[in-house]
């Protein structure tokens, strides 16, 4: 026989221990859920991270090229300004040789 003490402990136990159970299942279910979050915000920081990489690839790659376009329109205007040296000096030349012949004219007679 059952006296009513021990059965009032018994409800007791057994409600403490539904009330454990319950809040078992709510703290995994809430472990659950910051995982899930945790994986979601991990995923978003990937894409973003990755977005970013290629954001600067695609920049390094139009800077590459740029630099590229300049010191092509560089050298380009190196040699230009050689050839017109080269040229200045072919003039500058021709017109010594000229004034000499014209000076050697000039005294032969």
């Amino acid at each position: 026989m059952v006296s009513d003490s021990d059965q009032h402990d018994l409800h007791s136990l057994e409600t403490e221990n539904r009330y454990l159970k319950e809040m078992v299942v709510a703290l995994r279910n809430e472990m659950e859920m910051m995982r899930i979050s945790e994986q979601e915000r991990l995923q978003k920081a990937i894409v973003s991270a990755n977005d970013e990489i290629s954001q600067l690839k695609n920049m390094i790659n139009a800077l590459r090229e740029e630099l590229e376009h300049r010191q092509s329109e560089y050298d380009g205007t190196c040699r230009d300004i050689e050839q017109a040296s080269r040229d200045e000096a072919k003039q500058l030349q021709a017109m010594i040789r000229t004034m000499r012949d014209r000076l050697e004219e000039h005294g032969a007679r």
